[in-house]
């Protein structure tokens, strides 16, 4: 861990921070279907699908791997977690997306007992003028726990449009957001997965709808093929980058942070919306 980072908060983290009251590090346990999956443990590959077959997500109902992990025949570690989220809006979660970031205390209101560190080279996230998809839309370096495992990360956020060729359809299927990054190591210019966040309205309000397909490692900017990622996509280096407990751990870690952010989220926004120009601190 870098200097000056660690988990929790100390002495006057949060004096004058009008955010303070969120801070709750007795987290909820996860949702009943999330802790059944982890219990369950590894599912059938097939029941996963690759990220070229994301577009499942706009379907209606559910999909057959909803909460879970598994293991594709591609060698990709996959990760599906469902949080139910009644009182959350797209509109909510991009700002979130959009204001988190600008300090260290409010990144770890999100996950009080993984996170330690987030921000961008740009610090964006407190301009009035931008929008809150702009302002969440660059490389995020992000310090967290996943399980016991420090993991010092970049996760670049694009256009929904990367991976979604018709996003005309995310009004039909009931999607308010769809958030898409691409993770990498913060050391080396090595891609290790890519993430989904949506958010799909409910009889009951909203679910996120969270997947992750993790490896092969390889040198972003290079093909495939390449003798270097043919290297790094080998099992020995896959292994070294993403053990076999992180589709479990991984699970564990995105099932508690949203559900505690569905906690809050609702109130803390309401904040920070009450009075024109109340982006700051």
């Amino acid at each position: 861990m870098k200097a000056g980072q660690y988990l929790g908060m100390r002495g006057d983290d949060l004096e004058g921070k009008r955010y303070a009251k969120y801070w709750q590090p007795d987290m909820q346990p996860l949702q009943a279907h999330v802790a059944h999956a982890v219990l369950h443990g590894p599912e059938a590959s097939r029941l996963g699908f690759l990220m070229s077959e994301a577009d499942q997500l706009l379907e209606p109902g559910d999909l057959p791997l909803e909460n879970g992990y598994t293991t594709l025949p591609s060698g990709q570690i996959f990760v599906a977690v469902r949080t139910e989220m009644p009182r959350v809006t797209g509109a909510m979660f991009e700002w979130w997306m959009g204001w988190h970031y600008m300090e260290a205390q409010r990144y770890k209101l999100w996950h009080p007992r993984a996170h330690v560190a987030n921000g961008t080279e740009e610090m964006l996230g407190d301009d009035p003028d931008l929008s809150d998809r702009v302002k969440y839309m660059t490389t995020h370096k992000v310090t967290e726990y996943v399980g016991e495992r420090l993991e010092d990360i970049t996760i670049t956020f694009s256009d929904p449009e990367t991976i979604f060729p018709d996003p005309s359809l995310f009004n039909q299927a009931g999607t308010t957001a769809m958030v898409c990054g691409r993770v990498a190591l913060q050391r080396a210019p090595v891609t290790i997965g890519h993430l989904i966040h949506q958010i799909r309205t409910t009889a009951s309000g909203s679910e996120m709808r969270s997947r992750f397909w993790l490896g092969p490692p390889q040198f972003y900017g290079l093909r495939l093929n390449n003798p270097i990622n043919r290297l790094l996509g080998s099992k020995f280096f896959s292994n070294l980058f993403l053990d076999a407990q992180v589709g479990r751990d991984l699970l564990v870690h995105c099932g508690m942070e949203m559900n505690h952010l569905a906690g809050f989220l609702p109130s803390l926004y309401e904040d920070y919306h009450s009075e024109p120009g109340s982006a700051g601190l």
